[in-house]
């Protein structure tokens, strides 16, 4: 059995981050990006968001010593003040939640998530949403996120070409 501890993720931690971000992506899908080019952009775009205490984006690692085993990213953002309602005016968006396939079903992911929710609870976050995959439903519903009655989403199917920043 593996063993890891969980920590916040450092900038120096984001070549590593984008390897997983990258593995994660194309465990399910062909990528459209030649894979150097995605970690150099990837790693870059990591490197300016998770540095030590930066928000709006925290991301924690499972971290066995020698390497990451998985990741999730939180990234909180501000709701519109609302005159009627007394509630918190944060949402937190939850993303990038992966553990590598030799490890899974070991409680690593379960242990991930709830270090992500806490934080989001502390920091005093009114909702927190995430996109699922079939096989996270499980884990989710464990831990107390629901299907949302209330939320639409419009999806573009034309995509714009990707900046090159």
């Amino acid at each position: 059995m593996a063993r890891g501890r969980i920590r916040l993720a450092r900038s120096g931690d984001s070549h590593a981050l984008a390897e997983l971000r990258y593995r994660f992506r194309t465990e399910t899908e062909s990528a459209t990006e030649i894979r150097s080019q995605f970690l150099r952009r990837c790693t870059s775009w990591m490197r300016k968001r998770f540095r030590s205490g930066s928000r709006p984006w925290r991301c924690w690692v499972l971290d066995d010593g020698k390497q990451l085993l998985g990741h999730v990213c939180v990234q909180l953002f501000e709701k519109m003040p609302n005159p009627v309602k007394d509630e918190p005016e944060l949402h937190a968006y939850v993303t990038n939640f992966y553990v590598i396939p030799e490890i899974r079903s070991q409680g690593f992911g379960k242990r991930l998530l709830d270090k992500a929710l806490s934080w989001c609870r502390a920091e005093g976050t009114d909702a927190i949403i995430l996109w699922t995959s079939p096989g996270s439903r499980c884990l989710y519903r464990r831990c107390g996120l629901v299907e949302p009655a209330d939320i639409l989403e419009l999806r573009h199917t034309a995509r714009p070409p990707r900046s090159t920043r």
